[in-house]
């Protein structure tokens, strides 16, 4: 099996190929993609379909789509871009494998749980549930989604959906305005207020990057050695419980032995987002991590990370 993480520089994407760089044989692309240039990473996706598509001969392959720089905030023409992006992605492997090499291969697609089931009604939101999305952001992951179903049934390709909630772990990027855990930390290690625009009672659903990525890893293989051709499934990639805002600036004080300073906002544009997204997955639950990491200890982790970085390069440090 040969695989290949594309976003393997962020934090989903790099914890993928950790997981798989004792599991299958990694492909690493020439030439690090720029995101911020729609037209050059069209051109550098190309590129490296093709030496992907070589390097393959006739193994299995999975590439798993960790990519992506949309947020719950994204405007419309941001999220078209994406699109494209991921459309010219799709062309470009297609015309890059054989029919036999089709046959042969599983791609893995990192969705939006919290994007995708923004407007859902009656939760617990499970793989059952009907989307619902309410941004920008959550249409595109539902259109590239539709994107992937097609391309399945045209080419007779192995499609696994990973609609995934909150990720949390160290070294996330804090440049792209999301990512609590790791704000709440760097602000505790700063010394500075952190201003929240919603209520301490808000809901989410945060799962450690390393058991997102045992579990996708997990699921993705069942699919490339069991399902059939142009066979879609849709998994959601989970924690097993929920926590508020409030909660989780209590665990902070406890695992962190400081109350975060925290000031609460109203944002006068409205939230496009429920105050509560609950998920239960119901689909092979059985491949579902037996051992998780605990929320106090993902924190810990978090915060050793920044303390590590800061030592090393102050308070300058970029992500």
């Amino acid at each position: 099996m040969k695989t290949w993480v594309i976003g393997r520089g962020g934090l989903l994407g790099r914890s993928v190929e950790q997981r798989l760089a004792s599991l299958t044989q990694v492909f690493v692309p020439n030439q690090k993609f720029d995101w911020s240039d729609s037209s050059r990473a069209k051109s550098q996706l190309a590129t490296e379909c093709q030496s992907f598509i070589s390097s393959v001969a006739d193994d299995n392959w999975t590439i798993y789509w960790c990519a992506g720089r949309g947020t719950l905030n994204s405007t419309p023409d941001q999220m078209h871009e994406e699109n494209v992006v991921f459309e010219s992605f799709l062309q470009a492997l297609e015309s890059n494998l054989s029919v036999s090499a089709k046959q042969k291969g599983t791609i893995f697609f990192a969705s939006s749980a919290g994007a995708v089931y923004g407007g859902s009604k009656n939760p617990p939101f499970t793989e059952l549930t009907q989307p619902n999305p309410m941004t920008s952001y959550g249409d595109a992951k539902i259109h590239q989604e539709a994107l992937l179903r097609d391309f399945a049934t045209k080419h007779g390709i192995r499609v696994l959906v990973g609609r995934i909630s909150n990720v949390y772990g160290a070294r996330q990027d804090l440049a792209k305005n999301q990512g609590l855990i790791s704000t709440i930390c760097f602000s505790v290690l700063r010394r500075q207020p952190l201003n929240l625009f919603v209520p301490l009672e808000t809901s989410r659903n945060y799962i450690y990057v390393e058991d997102a990525a045992k579990c996708i890893v997990a699921h993705a293989q069942k699919i490339a050695m069991t399902a059939k051709n142009s066979s879609f499934a849709v998994k959601l990639v989970v924690a097993q419980e929920n926590l508020t805002i409030g909660s989780i600036l209590n665990i902070a004080k406890s695992v962190l032995r400081t109350r975060p300073l925290v000031t609460v906002s109203t944002n006068k544009h409205g939230s496009s987002q429920p105050q509560s997204l609950i998920f239960k997955s119901v689909v092979d639950t059985e491949l579902d991590n037996k051992s998780t990491t605990g929320f106090s200890v993902g924190m810990k982790k978090v915060m050793t990370d920044l303390q590590a970085s800061f030592l090393a390069s102050g308070w300058q440090r970029s992500n």
